[in-house]
């Protein structure tokens, strides 16, 4: 039968629910009940075993143009009752993660955690404790990574409720108490003898680590830099985990460290590898705390903090991140100089480092 509003009209009510398909539109029924109720009704086998079902809408509220709409536009989607846990995780990944962070990484591997425990599961029946549970055999071994896989998992389930796959975030009340490990907040700042160990390190990893402590840069920033980013006395940093442009000054300390690896200004081991390296041979510092120790050692100097935070690239707080767009150029410039002759007077000592 062709549904028309006419024909709609002038169907008799049933003796019990019966379905009318609309021959126009795939998916479209019309559900006419005995009580002479209408409804429009969207149903497919699409995204998993079984019928799916989205109620449309009542007739004559809705009418026969709006419902082929509505199901024309659901013909191109998956039903939200059909997503799978894992569907939702590539989904979050490719509309939120990949498009607004360089460093992906680590996101992705919780992506992929997440496909191989409960990828398979749909998500309108994924309950909290399923996924506490798996996040808990996670923290057992690895502790900060099942923290960091929670967050993740917290906001692809906060993607998930705005896109319309559920009305409550399973995970929203979840802290890491319940679903993670406890977490050490490192403060490592080195000592003058640990500074000198760096500076008088000759390894192929040494120029790398000691520009790291000049420059207060982040491992994977200088790892990523190449001849092209140097200007003059100013070395680019475009490869860098805010997104936000960043520079530093070259003072003659650091450009010794440079090197010329086929383009790269330093020799191309992950930073996994650099690390991994230190916890065997070093005393007992990872690259990052040469950044912690170089934020600290400036401030020690009598460096402003606005300066000093402009120095790491972090974002202004409060009032100055809206109203101050000041580069602090002649302060940072200042204030590597002052680092660097710092450090020379702590290499000059003639204490043997340990």
């Amino acid at each position: 039968m062709a549904l028309t509003e006419t024909t709609i009209r002038r169907l008799p009510a049933p003796t019990k629910p019966v379905l009318i398909s609309d021959p126009a539109t795939i998916g479209l029924y019309l559900r006419c009940y005995p009580t002479g109720r209408k409804t429009w009704l969207y149903r497919t086998r699409k995204g998993g075993e079984g019928w799916k079902t989205q109620n449309l809408g009542v007739w004559p509220s809705v009418g026969m143009a709006q419902a082929r709409a509505k199901a024309a536009a659901l013909g191109t989607t998956v039903l939200p009752e059909s997503v799978t846990f894992g569907q939702l995780l590539d989904e979050w990944y490719q509309h939120r993660i990949e498009p607004n962070y360089k460093q992906t990484k680590n996101a992705r591997v919780y992506v992929t955690k997440g496909k191989t425990w409960l990828g398979h599961q749909k998500l309108s029946q994924i309950t909290t404790a399923q996924l506490v549970q798996r996040l808990q055999t996670y923290a057992k071994k690895y502790p900060v990574a099942a923290n960091r896989c929670l967050s993740s998992w917290k906001l692809a389930l906060d993607f998930a409720v705005e896109v319309g796959y559920l009305t409550a975030n399973p995970l929203a009340r979840t802290t890491t108490r319940a679903a993670g490990g406890t977490e050490k907040t490192r403060a490592r700042v080195l000592t003058d003898d640990e500074l000198r160990w760096v500076l008088r390190l000759d390894h192929h990893y040494g120029p790398l680590l000691r520009a790291l402590l000049i420059a207060g840069l982040r491992i994977s920033e200088a790892q990523a830099a190449t001849t092209d980013h140097l200007d003059g006395d100013t070395w680019l940093v475009e490869e860098n985990k805010s997104s936000r442009p960043h520079w530093v000054a070259v003072v003659p300390m650091l450009k010794k460290q440079f090197g010329d690896f086929d383009g790269k200004l330093f020799d191309g081991r992950s930073p996994t590898a650099v690390q991994s390296w230190l916890k065997r041979n070093g005393p007992g510092f990872t690259p990052h705390d040469l950044r912690r120790t170089f934020a600290t050692r400036l401030a020690g100097l009598g460096v402003a903090p606005h300066v000093v935070e402009k120095c790491l690239n972090h974002q202004m707080q409060g009032v100055m991140a809206t109203y101050n767009r000041h580069d602090y150029e002649a302060e940072r410039r200042a204030a590597a100089k002052a680092w660097a002759h710092e450090l020379k007077r702590i290499n000059g000592k003639d204490r043997t480092p340990t």
